[in-house]
């Protein structure tokens, strides 16, 4: 898979009966581990760890709010960057990027 953007489709298209969960490391003040569970309306994205600030340790990206979906590589990993139409975008290393795309776009 190269780098490029994916359209997203109509929300009304998108699976609404899918909950699955992935492994993600998100790029903030480094790189921190958590997992990505996507739910009928949202994207979450979920970490324990203490050090990071209680708005990132369960960030909800709903739906409604991507403006645009971007892979890439960073190093020799696979990256997804989702854009939010409030302008603020989110970066993971997501190993399984297929089957994200086939589910939230």
């Amino acid at each position: 898979m190269g780098s490029g953007t994916l359209p997203l489709l109509p929300a009304q298209k998108r699976r609404s009966d899918r909950k699955d969960a992935f492994m993600a490391s998100f790029f903030h003040e480094g790189v921190l581990g958590g997992a990505i569970y996507l739910q009928k309306d949202k994207a979450i994205y979920r970490t324990n760890k203490l050090q990071v600030e209680p708005q990132y340790r369960n960030l909800e990206m709903p739906y409604y709010n991507l403006e645009e979906i971007e892979i890439g590589w960073v190093w020799c990993f696979p990256t997804v960057t989702l854009s939010m139409k409030s302008g603020v975008s989110y970066k993971f290393i997501l190993m399984e990027s297929e089957k994200i795309f086939a589910q939230i776009g």
